[in-house]
């Protein structure tokens, strides 16, 4: 399905996708519906926010999107085909920025080579004189001294360090990223620098993302569209401004009272 203003196809689209898991053995053995026939679908340069209490299926959405785990059933599209099965297929058009830095930044590497890291991965076919460039351009974008490069995680801020997992999530220029709580970890006002440089960057940019947060104000500020899972069904879709101002699911109602 074709983007109708743009006539674009969605950098990502999920068809009625359904994941299980199995726990426990005999009289004990337990399924879990983590997905439920979930279909959405996210477009070039939008950000899709993704809401939900714990449980209710974001981090299995979240994992499919990014091709760490297989459906049990329904369609995974990435780019307008279905989704590769191999990694190598996919490698730097996927990527993901999480909610604590250290996570995606070896401590024992200094911040350029972190950063520089996915080109390696990709085969971009540049050289490391080239490499060391592209990473001091990208530094820059996320608003960080290229000097950076040679310090370690450890002697950065915390927003300074998340700054630094958004570089190397798009030192690839990937069509599509997953940002998984990346910002419920840093105080208010890092948190709105984040959001801020995200939307600017996205215009630039036009990747796709898929925004997952528990923090409603957070989705408010950078998302374009909501989508709201509850115990693995995707209950409503709408406009970020329609979603707030008039929610028509009562769980979404539910979320909101929280604000």
């Amino acid at each position: 399905m074709n983007d109708p203003t743009t006539g674009e196809s969605p950098v990502l689209e999920l068809r009625d996708v359904e994941v299980a898991f199995t726990s426990g053995a005999g009289a004990k053995r337990r399924t879990v519906r983590a997905m439920n026939g979930v279909s959405l679908s996210v477009a070039p340069g939008e950000t899709l926010g993704l809401v939900g209490e714990s449980g209710s299926g974001k981090t299995t959405t979240a994992a499919v999107a990014l091709g760490l785990r297989r459906p049990d059933r329904g369609e995974v599209r990435l780019l307008g085909a279905p989704f590769p099965r191999s990694r190598r297929a996919t490698a730097g058009s996927l990527q993901a920025v999480l909610q604590h830095p250290h996570w995606s930044l070896n401590p024992r590497r200094r911040v350029g080579e972190s950063v520089r890291e996915p080109l390696t991965v990709v085969r971009a076919g540049l050289s490391r004189s080239e490499q060391r460039q592209r990473v001091q351009r990208m530094l820059e974008q996320v608003g960080l001294n290229p000097a950076l490069a040679e310090r370690y995680p450890h002697e950065l801020s915390g927003g300074q360090r998340q700054r630094v997992s958004v570089a190397r999530a798009l030192i690839t220029e990937p069509r599509f990223i997953v940002f998984d709580e990346a910002v419920s970890a840093l105080d208010v006002a890092v948190q709105m620098q984040i959001l801020a440089l995200i939307r600017d960057l996205q215009l630039e940019h036009r990747f796709g993302a898929l925004f997952i947060s528990h923090d409603l104000g957070a989705v408010h500020r950078v998302a374009d569209r909501v989508a709201v899972l509850y115990r693995g069904d995707l209950v409503e879709t709408a406009a970020t401004d329609d979603f707030f101002r008039t929610p028509t699911h009562p769980y979404s109602q539910k979320l909101l009272e929280t604000l």
